[in-house]
C-alpha cells in the first residue's frame, strides 16, 4: 500500500502555529504597554488595575478561540469530508437518503466550536425525504417544512431563519441552498446554539459550494448521467 504524504497538513499546522505565536507575542506586548498606562500614566489603584487585567484576559482568550476557529476550519475540512467523498466515489452511499444522512451527522460533528456550533443539522436533497443525524422528526424541532421549501427557493446563499425553541433552551435556524449551476439541487437546515457572524454564514454557503453539490450531483445522476 502506498503511503501519503501530509506535505498540505504540515504546512497548515506551521502557519497556525505562527499565527498562534505571533498573537500571543501581540497580547503580551500591549499588555505591558497598557499596564505601563494604567500604572504610570494614569496612576490608578491595583484592584482597579487587577479588574482591568481580568477583563483584558478575557478578552484575550475569547480572540484566541476565535481565531482558532477561523484557522482549524479551513486547514481541516477537506480532510475531514474526504471519507464521504470517498464513500460517494466507491458506491458506500448511493442514494440521496444516504448522502442526506451523512452528510447532516457529519456536520454536526465537524462544526462543534465556541463561536461555530451546530446542534442539528437537517438535509433534504430534491424531493427526498429530509435527514436528520439521529432520525428526529422535523416536526418536533418547530421546523415548518413547506415554509423551508417556499424559502428555499428564492435563495443563493445562507440566510437567518430566526431564533427557534429547544428541548434545552433556544437555537437558531439558517437555511443554506444547495445550488449546482441552474439547478437548486435541495438546501441543509442547520440549528446553532448561539447566534453566527457573517463570516461563519459565508462558511456555509461556501462549504455547500465547494464540497456538497457536486457530491449530490453524483448521487442523483447515478448510471444515467443526467440530475433526477
Amino acid at each position: 500500500m502506498f503511503q501519503k504524504t501530509r506535505s498540505f497538513s504540515v504546512l497548515y499546522g506551521i502557519q497556525r502555529t505562527l499565527l498562534a505565536v505571533f498573537y500571543l507575542a501581540t497580547v503580551l506586548s500591549l499588555f505591558w504597554i497598557i499596564f505601563y498606562f494604567l500604572d504610570n500614566v494614569l496612576g490608578l489603584q491595583g484592584v482597579t488595575i487587577i479588574l482591568l487585567t481580568i477583563v483584558y484576559l478575557v478578552i484575550v482568550v475569547l480572540g484566541y478561540s476565535f481565531i482558532h476557529v477561523v484557522s482549524y476550519i479551513p486547514s481541516n475540512l477537506a480532510g475531514a469530508f474526504d471519507p464521504i467523498q470517498n464513500a460517494v466515489a466507491d458506491g458506500s452511499i448511493q442514494t440521496a437518503g444516504d448522502m442526506a444522512r451523512d452528510l447532516s451527522a457529519f456536520m454536526v460533528t465537524f462544526f462543534n466550536f465556541a463561536f461555530f456550533d451546530i446542534e442539528y443539522a437537517l438535509v433534504k436533497i430534491k424531493n427526498d425525504k429530509a435527514a436528520w443525524p439521529a432520525e428526529k422528526d422535523p416536526g418536533e424541532m418547530g421546523l415548518n417544512m413547506a415554509d423551508l421549501d417556499k424559502r428555499n427557493e428564492t435563495i443563493s446563499e445562507t440566510i437567518y431563519i430566526g431564533k427557534i425553541k429547544l428541548q434545552k433552551g433556544a437555537g437558531h435556524l439558517y437555511l443554506t441552498p444547495m445550488i449546482f449551476g441552474e439547478d437548486n439541487l435541495g438546501y441543509i437546515a442547520v440549528i446553532t446554539r448561539h447566534r453566527l457572524w457573517k463570516v461563519f454564514r459565508q462558511l456555509l454557503t461556501e462549504f455547500e459550494d465547494h464540497f456538497v453539490d457536486d457530491q449530490v450531483v453524483h448521487i442523483l445522476a447515478g448510471v444515467t448521467g443526467k440530475i433526477a
